[in-house]
């Protein structure tokens, strides 16, 4: 069996070719409702046809009980050497003809025969694996069908049934063939001369791979039409000797419409919408409606494979014939090869139809409107890298020869001059001298009548559509099993129904049990001296009375029964709380063990009989506060610092409380690629892919790190399993395309792309919806009220001590400030953005934005002076609470910028989240190939944000020349994005230039709009204004800080505040602040040194020496503070106990 299947695929041909033609009867059981000409039981018989022959006449019956029984039986040979026999079976039907036979007249030898209708037998059962299918037919009347009322009572039916002694196709040939079913619509907005025209025969052809040669497949007898398409259209036979209409008809098979930006053509945009529609509904076209089936051997499959693979472009041609007058009697000459021979092709066009698609993976059908060119031999050529067959032999070819190709011919034997050659159509001169001159430059002759294709915009519909895809798409169950073969799921323990606490609390009842049986001992014991007042309390009484216990419970054998009866307990919580199955083999290891099992078993005795004696229990160990969010910022915030060790513990320990958190092991592995480690990277995406099988952003992770380590199959894998897993993720599908377009693979690449903006259109176009929807009802909601003046007394005080600064800034509008606010505000209290957004208006000037972005664009240095504190920036914590209105802005339009519009169309570009996405992972490889997409798509130009973004990879490369030249073009385009500003400020900060810095900062601040890393900005701007030590720069620094705490509070953003207060001589204001900081991160040297000092202000002695016992322990970096520390120790005489 395994040799048989290694011949078929070595040769695919020879079990088409090895057997006989094999009998296919069709059998005409009866007719009902047939309806004659002279009465209601005409005398009928049916002829059967196929294939342009007819099969034969049944015998001449009368109806009887409106039922006529035929029972007639006829057969054909179905030839299978090759295909074309299985071809013709697939989309050629045959044809039932019931005639009636009317009473002979006189004088007349021959009977009278009507028509009264026609049905057709579609045979592709056969071709699935079917032997035998009956069918009820409908009997189709001449005339047009629409003018006939038939019901279902009345409707003409015919019985047949179809058989064949064995199945056509083996099971083998079933699984390896295919069927193509091509579907040519329509022509819509023909050119406008055609309306004016006589008939003519609309024909659309292409050619077709199988598996020796190209062969033609040709749609002819094209309407021409003025009125609208209706929705439901069926498709149509492509044979020609079917004279009734509705017979002509595909029996339940109907066209498929889909809207128009899911077709795969070229007028699919939205642009194309109005166009499309007016085209469809008002204007003229030629309608076909017309299904070509074909069926592919697996050799054809490998052709066209290969010839979309290598050109993607299949040339479908479209032409014009004069009709050709009725063929003489006797003749078989069909019209169009009549006028082929005789007419000529006139508006010969050609549309180009990208068949990518069908490679892939999954994908079975296509079907679009595509622009039709005028037909030029050599732009067919570029396209399509094929030579045109229409004049190279291919069997099936028309005969006739357009006139274009015989005007060409006449100028190069005669050479009579240009213009009376050239009148219609481009030239076709491969004939003529390919084969004497092939590396000559061929003329270019222009195609007149086909330019008015162009001119009216003409477009054709087409379907292609597969039984079954070219490329078999990956099923999800085969994705996870290969997932899971590459990365085993980690399989969690089972749920224990409290193991663990069950053996402890029988641990708690065996001592309660034993702690009762020692107590009534003693009661024995000493009982009635102790009812009676003899039982002496001295201490040496109560060790005698404990020792006469003791013996007594030994001598008579209950410690013994007490130490059995707690055993099972304590062997349980061996087995369950401490998961000792085995024995020890090292002494020290159970020593180590035996001493950790008896303080536990000690503790929890003394808990237990707290509880039995009504003790209280001591209070118990708090849990931390910090969850796994917390513990991430943290971590990132170290990161920003560059430091990676405290980063790595924050990591670790988040990894410490879960380890089966798959969002944990994603984030440590992200980490590891910052530090450049790959090896730790992919092992963490694999574990979070282990504990989450599903886990899209460590299997796209993994993806990309395989694809580094070239191992692309496992790379592949990956992305198509994340794509699997998720099918609406537009990154997905887009990192999916990257990896494809770096591996040559074209087309695929092409199609994640698309799909990736599909769902990326489809996503905003949803969002938007939801955005109207929203702001809809805030308008029905919303009532105008007018601001009375008196509101304004109740508007805060402004410190007095903020008026200087906002009144150094080009402001016409005093603002809130948070200068001498003396509360902290605890971290749990959050700001709110609407406010800021009112003070930042009243501060922004636009002008001296553009002169800083002038500079910046120049040298990257600017001396003009910006607004003078972030101060002015953020509402006061004291003023937040407050449920006053803040003051509106006073209206000036000139300082108030005008809110950014948003652009009712999708403009945001897959690259580009992509990119962002990748760079937020470290994934810098796969983020430069991002980055190059959208360098070369962009075709109205780059964004700000490419630059901005652009501007961040280099930074992490750090290029950080590259990185200016980026922002000075990203400011020449935007001026007024924040993160223009931010990536400014941590270029001069990194540069150590922090007056530049410092005001970079305080613009990103000043606008409405957040910018990507707000903590990291006011940690930095903030410590520039401790480092300038000014009363002012400390209020700013103040403000700053207790912004960054609000929005996300940390050790560093709590110290921050800590250090401005302390310097501000705010010390309650101070240790408050320190106090928070060092409940977050109790492990910061420079916190404990900060509280030192104020315990020393305070005059706090022993306070003082265990803050700066800490900070010495913590080994404090900073010399400066250690410095000020000892001098203040010494000032002060205390606080050292070293002096």
């Amino acid at each position: 069996m395994v040799t048989g299947v290694a011949v078929h695929m070595e040769n695919p041909e020879t079990e088409y070719k090895a057997r006989n033609p094999m009998p296919v009867q069709i059998t005409v059981l009866k007719a009902r409702n047939l309806k004659g000409s002279k009465g209601d039981n005409p005398v009928t018989y049916v002829r059967v046809e196929y294939n342009n022959f007819q099969l034969g006449d049944s015998g001449k019956l009368q109806m009887v009980e409106n039922e006529v029984e035929y029972n007639f039986t006829t057969s054909f040979d179905c030839t299978l050497d090759g295909i074309h026999g299985l071809d013709n079976l697939v989309h050629k039907p045959v044809i039932l003809t019931v005639i009636e036979v009317l009473p002979k007249e006189k004088k007349k030898k021959d009977e009278k025969v009507i028509m009264l209708g026609q049905a057709t037998v579609d045979l592709l059962p056969l071709t699935q694996g079917e032997c035998t299918f009956t069918r009820t037919l409908t009997l189709h009347p001449l005339g047009n069908p629409l003018e006939q009322v038939v019901t279902d009572e009345t409707k003409s039916l015919v019985d047949i049934a179809v058989s064949v002694p064995e199945p056509l196709l083996s099971e083998t040939q079933l699984e390896e063939s295919n069927l193509l079913r091509i579907t040519t619509e329509s022509v819509f907005s023909v050119p406008e001369s055609w309306s004016a025209a006589a008939p003519h025969n609309y024909i659309v052809s292409l050619f077709l791979p199988t598996s020796t040669s190209e062969v033609r497949v040709t749609f002819t007898n094209g309407i021409l039409k003025g009125e609208k398409e209706p929705s439901v259209r069926p498709k149509r036979w492509p044979v020609n000797n079917i004279t009734a209409v509705g017979a002509q008809n595909i029996p339940d098979s109907f066209i498929e419409i889909c809207p128009f930006e899911d077709e795969d053509g070229e007028l699919n945009r939205k642009e194309d919408l109005a166009f499309r529609t007016e085209a469809e509904s008002e204007k003229k076209h030629v309608m076909w409606n017309i299904e070509r089936r074909c069926f592919m051997e697996p050799e054809a499959l490998l052709r066209l494979q290969k010839h979309i693979a290598e050109s993607m472009y299949f040339p479908v041609e479209i032409k014009r014939l004069p009709l050709a007058p009725p063929a003489k009697a006797g003749g078989r000459t069909s019209k169009v090869e009549k006028a082929d021979e005789e007419g000529a092709v006139s508006f010969h066009g050609v549309a180009y139809v990208n068949m990518a698609p069908l490679l892939y993976p999954g994908v079975k059908r296509i079907r679009g409107a595509y622009s039709i060119h005028p037909y030029n031999e050599f732009e067919i050529f570029e396209k399509t890298k094929h030579k045109n067959q229409e004049t190279a032999g291919i069997p099936g070819a028309l005969k006739g020869q357009s006139l274009h190709t015989k005007n060409a011919l006449n100028k190069v034997k005669d050479d009579k001059g240009t213009k009376e050659v050239f009148k219609k159509n481009s030239v076709n001169l491969k004939l003529i001298i390919g084969d004497h001159a092939p590396d000559q430059e061929m003329p270019n002759v222009v195609n007149v009548e086909g330019e008015q294709y162009l001119e009216a915009k003409s477009y054709i519909v087409l379907e292609f559509t597969l039984e079954k895809p070219l490329v078999q798409k990956r099923l999800r169950e085969e994705l996870v099993k290969r997932v899971a073969e590459m990365i085993p799921p980690r399989p969690l323990f089972p749920r224990r129904t409290s193991g663990a606490d069950k053996a402890v609390a029988d641990y708690h009842n065996q001592i309660i049990s034993v702690a009762k049986i020692i107590m009534d001992e003693y009661q024995e014991m000493f009982g009635r001296k102790l009812a009676e007042g003899k039982l002496s309390q001295e201490l040496q009484d109560q060790e005698e009375r404990k020792h006469k216990l003791i013996f007594e419970l030994n001598t008579s054998g209950k410690y013994f029964a007490f130490k059995e009866q707690l055993k099972h307990a304590v062997v349980k919580i061996v087995r369950e709380k401490y998961l000792q199955t085995v024995a020890f083999e090292d002494k020290e290891q159970l020593q180590i063990f035996l001493n950790e099992l008896y303080i536990f078993l000690v503790d929890q005795m003394h808990c237990c009989l707290h509880k039995l004696l009504h003790v209280d229990p001591p209070d118990p160990i708090p849990e931390s506060f910090l969850g796994s969010a917390q513990l991430k910022h943290f971590a990132k915030e170290a990161e920003m610092n560059k430091d990676f060790e405290l980063a790595k513990k924050y990591h670790q320990e988040r990894l410490a409380r879960d380890r089966n958190n798959a969002e944990h092991w994603f984030d440590y592995g992200t980490f590891q690629l910052l530090l450049n480690d790959h090896a730790k990277a992919e092992e963490c995406f694999r574990e979070a892919v282990a504990v989450n099988q599903e886990h899209i952003s460590s299997l796209i992770l993994c993806g990309i790190l395989a694809s580094m380590n070239e191992r692309y199959d496992d790379a592949d894998n990956f992305f198509e399993s994340a794509r699997c897993f998720e099918p609406t993720s537009v990154l997905a599908w887009t990192i999916q395309g990257l990896f494809y377009e770096s591996q040559e693979r074209t087309i695929l690449s092409e199609m994640a792309f698309a799909e990736a903006r599909k769902l990326q259109t489809a996503a905003e176009m949803l969002k938007k919806s939801l955005d109207e929807v929203i702001v809809d009802k805030r308008k029905e909601t919303e009532i105008p009220e007018a601001e009375p003046e008196n509101d304004k007394k109740d508007q805060p005080v402004v410190n007095d001590e903020a008026e200087p600064a906002a009144q150094e800034s080009h402001s016409s509008q005093s603002v809130p400030s948070l200068v001498g606010a003396d509360a902290i505000p605890k971290p749990a209290s959050s700001i709110s953005t609407k406010k800021r957004k009112f003070s930042v208006k009243a501060i922004v000037d636009p002008t001296k934005i553009t002169d800083v972005l002038e500079n910046v664009v120049e040298s990257m240095q600017q001396d003009e002076p910006v607004p003078t504190a972030a101060s002015t920036v953020f509402p006061s914590p004291a003023l937040l609470p407050s449920p006053a209105p803040l003051p509106s802005p006073a209206p000036n339009p000139v300082i108030e910028p005008p809110p950014k519009e948003t652009i009712p169309v999708c403009t945001r570009s897959i690259y580009m989240e992509a990119a962002k996405f990748l760079l937020e992972v470290n994934a810098l490889q796969f983020a430069t190939r991002a980055m190059s997409h959208e360098l070369l798509s962009n075709e109205n130009g780059l964004s700000c944000e490419y630059h901005v973004v652009l501007a961040r990879l280099y930074i992490f490369n750090e290029e950080f020349g590259k990185a200016e030249d980026s922002l000075a073009e990203a400011g020449q385009i935007d001026h007024q994005n924040p993160d223009l500003w931010a990536l400014l400020g941590h270029l001069s900060y990194m540069k150590e230039n922090y007056s530049k810095a410092k005001e970079y900062y305080e613009r990103a601040l000043c606008y409405m709009n957040d910018a990507f890393d707000m903590h990291t900005i006011c940690l930095r701007l903030g410590s520039i204004y401790l480092q300038e030590e000014k009363i002012q720069s400390y209020k700013s620094a103040k403000s700053t800080y207790l912004f960054a705490s609000q929005r996300a509070p940390s050790s560093l953003s709590w110290l921050g505040v800590g250090i401005a207060c302390y310097r501000l001589n705010e010390l309650t204001n101070a240790e408050d602040a320190l106090c928070e900081a060092n409940i977050l991160c109790n492990m910061n040297a420079e916190v404990w040194g900060y509280l030192t000092l104020v315990c020393l202000k305070t005059e706090r002695k022993l306070e003082a020496e265990q803050t700066y016992k800490y900070t010495l322990k913590l080994n404090l970096q900073n010399k400066k503070l250690l410095d000020e520390i000892h001098q203040l120790q010494k000032s002060l005489g205390f606080g050292n106990p070293s002096l």
